[in-house]
């Protein structure tokens, strides 16, 4: 699969502008989002997709493949996956594409791998491309795909005294691999739930495997077409509510990254709206000079920031999560993010919400995320829309 990834790129046939209805009785609020540019993206692989007449043919596209439709105010426009040769290194400047998911678990507790719908068992039973088959027209389509990754690779048994100790083999960075992720951040709460011990072996299994690191003090670089993507991450809690992340990000654009993205482990589990902290530290960051910043921690999705012409996502939810064999709330996105890239520097990105379900499953889950379809995938965009409209500058529903 990571093949494919190297040659092909998601191209976005039209602008498209939200017009929605606000959940809580406001008159129609038009979410004018294009600047910065923030779209919502309903892909689907099934047949019988609409065709705008004034869209380029599809002959035009001679290796293209149509994957789905954008949902937008004028009606639906198709998008294609398009094959295409490599950008020569010295070609500026050029488009690169991130995706960034949310918590991942490979593998669970130890009560619940006793269960018989437990993580391992289902890994056991269908392999371990099963997880992220669910989205792969989204991953293997960009260049670079970042999740956090909330667990331990180990063999340790010794493990803390705390609720949930999540773990599983150093063979599960296949299910990665295989699911065309390329990089991880490792700064959250479940890092050292089996010590030092199984948070080092977490990173040497997982490098061992090519996948790229972060978290914690550990900056991750990763480098394609002569784009360097630089990466840096902090867990809870924060000294004062903030975390200075200026050297990081210095270090990183002298290493010469043109792209930095900053992860937080942050907020309050399954609370929706995202806290002042998040948005310290968030604000923080762009001002030192990240170009993009997501979260994760709540395991729900949380609204959408648009700051100095940048974003930060509080938080996109769960992923592949093996720590939970029931969940009540389904509801994830990833953020589809594009840069145009110079020599020396990214412009300001472009934003994509891909609304996702973890399971198709309506009862317990089969750990394997979907992407959201027709209604399903439009309640999930106003729900993070609907927490979003607070941030500064927002007021009678525009920019």
């Amino acid at each position: 699969m990571k093949h494919i990834k190297h040659m092909k790129r998601l191209f976005i046939l039209t602008a498209v502008v939200l017009l929605m209805t606000a959940a809580c009785g406001a008159a129609q609020m038009n979410y004018d989002l294009t600047s910065p540019h923030l779209t919502y993206e309903k892909l689907d692989a099934g047949e019988g997709m609409p065709v705008l007449q004034d869209l380029p043919a599809p002959e035009a596209y001679p290796e293209a493949s149509s994957v789905g439709v954008i949902g937008g105010a004028d009606g639906p426009t198709e998008i294609f996956v398009v094959e295409k040769a490599e950008e020569p290194a010295d070609q500026w400047p050029k488009t690169f594409t991130v995706t960034l998911g949310g918590d991942t678990t490979l593998g669970s507790t130890d009560s619940l791998r006793k269960r018989d719908d437990c993580f391992e068992k289902v890994a056991e039973e269908k392999g371990y491309g099963w997880f992220f088959s669910g989205l792969e027209a989204l991953f293997a389509s960009d260049d670079l795909t970042l999740v956090n990754f909330e667990g331990t690779l180990t063999e340790e048994t010794a493990k803390k005294e705390k609720k949930f100790n999540f773990k599983g083999p150093a063979e599960y960075t296949g299910i990665l691999t295989l699911g065309s992720v390329e990089a991880v951040t490792v700064a959250n709460n479940h890092t050292l739930d089996y010590g030092t011990k199984g948070r080092d072996d977490t990173i040497a299994n997982l490098e061992a495997a090519g996948i790229i690191v972060s978290g914690n003090g550990q900056l991750g670089i990763f480098e394609k077409n002569g784009v360097k993507v630089g990466m840096t991450g902090y867990c809870f809690p924060y000294k004062d509510g903030k975390k200075d992340i200026s050297k990081d990000v210095k270090a990183l654009r002298e290493a010469g990254c043109q792209i930095v993205i900053a992860s937080f482990h942050w907020g309050s589990e399954y609370r929706e709206d995202f806290t002042g902290e998040q948005r310290s530290i968030g604000r923080a960051a762009i001002k030192a000079g990240a170009d993009i910043v997501v979260g994760h921690h709540p395991h729900i999705v949380q609204g959408i920031e648009a700051y100095q012409d940048s974003y930060i996502l509080y938080s996109v939810g769960n992923l592949v999560f093996g720590g939970n064999v029931d969940p009540d709330d389904r509801d994830a996105y990833a953020a589809r993010v594009t840069f145009t890239v110079h020599e020396d520097h990214a412009e300001a990105p472009q934003v994509t919400i891909v609304p996702l379900r973890l399971t198709e499953l309506s009862d317990g889950t089969d750990y394997r995320p979907v992407l959201a379809q027709g209604e399903e995938a439009e309640r999930i965009v106003k729900r993070i829309l609907k927490r979003s409209y607070k941030m500064d500058g927002f007021e009678n529903g525009t920019w």
